[in-house]
């Protein structure tokens, strides 16, 4: 495909296919452990910087109207993973010595990204995708003054506003309160997990990537007699994060097992049957049964608050007294459906009949 621009990866990056896996990861020194969620100082202090982020962050991309990637195995995987046509988009510039690129490269799916003005974090947003393109930066936001260009490049989503003060945030990660957040900037897990848990920034849909290898060795070091601490929740996110994988790979919509509505997975979460504290270690490495996709849209709630289950193959509703007329209604619509999950999966199923009354 000549003529084509050139699209180059960082070194150690994994491609996977489909919807909610066709995305870069880079492996970083954390590989082989619990991989928690790492937080990135994006500063918008310079006008350069802010107009960027006007452009093409606080307001989304259409993804089909860049000349740039047209035609190329890129447009087809970014069409894929954003199947509205919008993204928002980042960009670091390699910096005199190839260190902003090196802070970029320390980046993977599932990751934080924070957006400093006038001293104030007021965005924050999920790394989805990585890519570096001198040709996509140039359509993008053109070169600065010195003629640089921000080709390492990062797609964002779950966009969301805050109102954290600077000082807060370096404290919180065990800096001197007026450190100064210089361009970009990638902070590891251990010094980011207070920021990502005291404001709950982890994202419940972007996990990394994990292979079955380290599924089973996470599911084995999972201590449920003791409290969690940082390095279990990344372990949970671990797990679930390749069962996420194993549902959803290489698609953009996927049928919720209770409802039998298609959504695109986005909007559906990977659902233990059985509880995750209540199986055994043995049932949990069973990652081709135990766990099943359940739309946002109120069957996880209905699931887990014991309203619905599966026997034999069919939804059945509680019996218990429901006083609103509209959930009434929704447990009438789903009741004696076929879930197709129900294979493979009846002895999860029936642990969770067990926890309430049905018909």
């Amino acid at each position: 495909m000549s003529g084509l621009p050139a699209l180059e990866l960082a070194p150690s990056v994994r491609i996977m296919g489909g919807a909610d896996t066709a995305l870069f990861e880079h492996n970083d020194k954390s590989r082989g452990f619990p991989a928690m969620t790492k937080i990135a100082f994006q500063s918008a202090a310079d006008e350069n910087s802010a107009a960027n982020l006007d452009k093409t962050l606080l307001n989304p991309v259409t993804l089909s109207e860049l000349d740039s990637i047209r035609g190329t195995g890129l447009a087809e995987e970014l069409l894929t993973n954003f199947p509205g046509d919008m993204a928002r988009v980042g960009g670091v510039k390699t910096g005199k010595d190839g260190e902003q690129k090196a802070e970029w490269e320390k980046l993977q799916r599932g990751d934080v990204v924070l957006f400093l003005r006038d001293d104030q974090v007021f965005l924050s947003g999920i790394v989805t995708y990585l890519v570096r393109s001198k040709e996509l930066a140039r359509e993008l936001w053109g070169e600065d003054e010195k003629g640089q260009l921000a080709e390492c490049i990062y797609f964002v989503d779950e966009v969301k506003d805050q109102f954290i003060p600077r000082q807060t945030i370096n404290r919180l990660c065990g800096l001197d309160e007026g450190y100064d957040w210089q361009g970009f900037e990638v902070q590891l897990e251990e010094v980011a997990a207070p920021v990502v848990q005291g404001f709950e920034l982890e994202s419940d849909v972007y996990f990394p990537i994990v292979s079955e290898e380290e599924y089973k060795q996470v599911v084995q070091e999972i201590d449920r007699t003791v409290p969690l601490d940082a390095e279990g929740r990344a372990r949970l996110r671990k797990e679930d994060g390749f069962l996420r994988d194993q549902l959803f790979r290489g698609k953009i919509i996927e049928e919720c097992a209770i409802c039998g509505r298609k959504f695109p997975t986005q909007f559906l979460i990977a659902a233990h049957i059985k509880d995750r504290w209540h199986c055994t270690t043995e049932e949990r490495l069973d990652y081709e049964n135990i766990a099943m996709p359940l739309c946002k849209m109120g069957c996880e709630e209905l699931y887990r608050r014991n309203y619905v289950t599966v026997i034999d193959s069919r939804v059945a509703v509680t019996r218990a007294r429901v006083d609103s007329n509209d959930l009434q209604a929704l447990l009438v619509k789903v009741k004696g459906r076929v879930c197709p999950w129900f294979k493979g999966s009846r002895s999860y199923f029936e642990w969770h009949a067990r926890m309430g009354k049905y018909f």
